[in-house]
């Protein structure tokens, strides 16, 4: 279940700290908290889980200038409530993506905002997130 709140009182109720170094105003005041919820993010590997697969736009592309809400965005994390990516990773531009993990997010694991269509998310992610409990799928 995903719940609707605000971030000051998030940050307040869990005291958490971001995995990532954020700009101002990110994330958004409306958030959605996450409860046992499952999201799927794709990986850079189909059989392994390396550090890139964690690192945002912003730190994979630092030399690029995000401004305003592409700022946000690119600060946080994409994650998918369907795991069919087959018509996404077409794209030219995702074509590097080879895997899938299925990831259990909880509260204290981070924020996250629906975005981009129907199943798209961002999602800022705590230190609180165990990456090694991520699974590997592949459909």
């Amino acid at each position: 279940m995903l719940k609707e709140d605000k971030l000051s009182h998030y940050i307040e109720t869990y005291q958490i700290e971001w995995a990532d170094p954020l700009p101002d105003n990110c994330p958004p005041e409306d958030i959605l908290i996450p409860e046992a919820e499952e999201f799927y993010r794709l990986l850079l590997n189909e059989d392994k889980i390396v550090e890139d697969d964690w690192k945002t736009y912003t730190q994979l592309y630092p030399d690029q200038a995000y401004i305003g809400e592409k700022l946000i965005l690119a600060s946080g994390l994409s994650v998918n409530k369907d795991g069919d990516f087959n018509r996404l990773t077409k794209l030219s531009y995702m074509k590097r993506f080879k895997g899938i993990a299925l990831i259990k997010l909880n509260p204290t694991d981070g924020v996250l905002k629906k975005t981009k269509g129907e199943n798209h998310y961002t999602w800022w992610r705590t230190t609180s997130f165990d990456t090694d409990k991520a699974e590997i799928i592949n459909k």
